[in-house]
């Protein structure tokens, strides 16, 4: 029973391992394809630092991370987004690490990148690929370990 678990265990990491390289080519993909994107004047609506507090057994950890929403206009239309690359938002444990990053300030007149495909599809930094690196890394270490554990577990 022992290894049917860890090798349940070992399967499930290297599947997260799996859907983060997924996540983060796609991601890639789509940062790189921005650099072609047409671009837009938009306005910041809000430029502050958001906090974030979890709780769990082993106690309370508090993170923050910039938060950048703008909007922009495309043939009358109007569109609101937060993505300022594309990616995840990254949080980080200090509040002033977090308002360092944020290089916005509301009221700002900005460069809004968007899809010509999908136009509520934007970013400001066209051609940032640095979250994308950063999932790509987490799937290789998920789906290598994965795979080396449930390698381990079933030649023991």
């Amino acid at each position: 029973m022992g290894n049917t678990c860890g090798l349940i265990f070992a399967l499930v990491f290297a599947g997260a391992g799996v859907f983060a390289l997924v996540r983060g080519f796609i991601d890639f993909r789509t940062s790189k394809a921005s650099r072609d994107w047409p671009s837009v004047e938009g306005q910041v609506k809000v430029a502050a630092v958001e906090r974030k507090v979890e709780s769990d057994e082993d106690g309370t950890t508090t993170s923050y991370s910039p938060r950048v929403v703008y909007t922009y206009a495309i043939s009358g239309q109007q569109y609101m987004s937060d993505q300022v690359i594309v990616g995840a938002r990254r949080w980080h444990s200090s509040q002033a690490r977090a308002e360092a990053k944020l290089a916005y300030q509301t009221g700002q007149q900005v460069t809004v990148y968007y899809n010509p495909n999908k136009p509520d599809q934007a970013v400001l930094e066209a051609g940032a690929t640095r979250g994308a690196w950063g999932m790509l890394a987490i799937g290789i270490v998920f789906t290598i370990a994965g795979v080396a554990i449930a390698i381990f577990i079933v030649t023991s």
